[in-house]
Order: C-alpha cells, then sequence, then structure tokens
C-alpha cells in the first residue's frame, strides 16, 4: 500500500456537509493528491466552486475506478448499498472507508463483498452537526474532534498507518474501537440524546395542542434551545441509524427508563434526595469538561 505522498486519488463519494468538509480540510492542509466527488450533478458544481474537490462526476464507475482511497460520505443505508456496487470497480490494493454513524453491519458487509485484495477499515467522525449539505461544510469542522476507526478483518497494518496519514491532515484525534464497541458507546452518547431531543420537542408540541396553549413555545429559553438543537437533524440520516443500531438503542432507552423511574420515585417520595443526582451530576459534567482526548492526537510527528 502506499505512503501518503504516495495518494494520487481519493475519491469521497457523498459531497454534503461530512464529505465536504473532508474535502475543505484536506485542500486546506495542502494535500498533494487529486480529490474525485461522486454525487449528484448540482453538489458537483457547488463542491468545485468552494474547492472542496477537484473534479466531480454523476458514475459511480468512473468516480471510484482509479482511486487509492474510496470515502463513503453517505447515510447508513446508502453506504450498505454501494459496497457491493464499487467492489466491481476497485482496483487492486484501493482502501475502502466511510464516515457512517454505525458500524457493524456495514463492518459485515464488507468483509462479504469487497474482495481479498481490497482493504477496508470503518471510520466515524464524531462531528457532525443538526446542519446538512455541501453548503454546510466546514474546513475546520474535524479540528480537535474524536474520528473513530473501526479496524475489521479486511484491516491491515497498513491500511491503518494510510487512514492515520489521512486523517491527521483533517487534524481530528483518532480513536480506535471495535464495530460493535462503537455502536454500543455511540448508543449511549449520541443516538439516546438525539431521542430524548426529538422526543421532548414534540412532547411540549403535544401540551401545546391540548391544551390550546402557545405560551409554552413563547418561554422556551437556552435551556430547551439546547437540549432539542440536535431535533433539526435529517431524519434521511438517523432513519438509518435507528435501524441499525435498533437493539441497541432499545437496551439504552430501558436503561434510561430505569433511571427515569428512579428520579420519579425520589420526587414523589424524598424530594430533597434529588439533591444528591443534582450534585453528581453537576460533578460529572465538569469532569467531562477536563477530560482530555484519550486518543491519538494527529498533530504529533
Amino acid at each position: 500500500m502506499k505512503e501518503e505522498s504516495d495518494f494520487k486519488k481519493i475519491t469521497i463519494i457523498g459531497v454534503g456537509l461530512i464529505g465536504g468538509s473532508i474535502g475543505l480540510a484536506l485542500k486546506e492542509n495542502k494535500a498533494k493528491f487529486k480529490i474525485i466527488g461522486v454525487d449528484k450533478k448540482e453538489v458537483i458544481e457547488k463542491a468545485v466552486v468552494r474547492g472542496a474537490i477537484d473534479i466531480g462526476t454523476i458514475n459511480l464507475e468512473e468516480g471510484v475506478k482509479e482511486a487509492d482511497i474510496v470515502i463513503m460520505a453517505t447515510p447508513v443505508k446508502i453506504i450498505l448499498d454501494l459496497l457491493p456496487k464499487i467492489a466491481l470497480f476497485l482496483k487492486k490494493g484501493c482502501l475502502v472507508t466511510d464516515t457512517g454513524s454505525t458500524k457493524v453491519k456495514i463492518a459485515e458487509t464488507a468483509e462479504q463483498v469487497l474482495s481479498p485484495d481490497i482493504y477496508y477499515i470503518g471510520g466515524h467522525p464524531m462531528a457532525g452537526s443538526e446542519k446538512f449539505g455541501i453548503d454546510s461544510a466546514d474546513s475546520h469542522l474535524f479540528q480537535g474532534k474524536t474520528y473513530i476507526l473501526t479496524p475489521t478483518k479486511k484491516s491491515t497494518l497498513m491500511a491503518i498507518k494510510e487512514i492515520f496519514s489521512l486523517i491527521k491532515l483533517i487534524n481530528a484525534d483518532i480513536l480506535i474501537l471495535d464495530p460493535l464497541e462503537h455502536d454500543r458507546i455511540v448508543g449511549a452518547i449520541s443516538h439516546l440524546p438525539q431521542i430524548i431531543a426529538i422526543s421532548l420537542i414534540n412532547m411540549v408540541d403535544k401540551l401545546v395542542k391540548k391544551e390550546g396553549n402557545n405560551n409554552y413555545f413563547r418561554v422556551i429559553g437556552g435551556g430547551f434551545k439546547d437540549m432539542t438543537r440536535i431535533a433539526q437533524s435529517p431524519y434521511k440520516i438517523w432513519g438509518d441509524i435507528c435501524d441499525t443500531n435498533k437493539d441497541t438503542i432499545l437496551e439504552i432507552i430501558k436503561n434510561f427508563k430505569e433511571y427515569l423511574n428512579l428520579i420519579e420515585d425520589r420526587l414523589i417520595n424524598s424530594p430533597e434526595s434529588l439533591k444528591e443526582e443534582f450534585q453528581k451530576a453537576r460533578r460529572l459534567r465538569e469532569v467531562i469538561e477536563k477530560i482530555p482526548h484519550l486518543c491519538y492526537n494527529s498533530k504529533r510527528k
């Protein structure tokens, strides 16, 4: 496999928020290889104008056939659909990666459909936004953020080194996880918060309609807005996440409901005991702010 300086062509399939931001970050850091985008015509045109890619195409075969690295930056189910298609066109030694928010099903599919001379390592940048599309792409989106890599049986040491070299160029910090561990962790720290955000805002809307009282929305402040910001995230992404990580999300929801039951019980029987929960949560939140990234810092030489 090639060293960083030998990369000649990288293809990004899906030049939206994540794919476009990868392209912009690579260009800003003076990447020496050509970046090809594969997407709809109107997206490609915007991506070229913004400088996220060098050239683009709507033809999948044309986009990937000579690529050294292929990055699939699309919703999860599209990645699952893309894998058997691109497998027909990839050259020997190509490295395939993705930015999907769940990893187990993608890893299983990659192992099934990619030939032995094609390498794969899963990826997930923890740097999303409620915004989407090439218009929202940002060259600094990944700076100081954690980029999770999930090696599989198709990940050689050289493949991992190659991805390290690439991520170094977008200034993200790398964390290695097993695909199953990844899905469980993000189920708690990413997927459950999304479920809570949509549940909270929809519950309040239900109260508004039930009581015919719009004052609920009139008095909304910063706290409510902070907690529901991600409710603006597009369903086309989250529908795939919920489906492909369903069992884990259901288990995490069960754990959360058990904790809500504890809070409810204390509120009913011993309101003063809630002080302990508030204080514990405050301490934990302060600790989280101070925790350094326990992963590979891409800026290190």
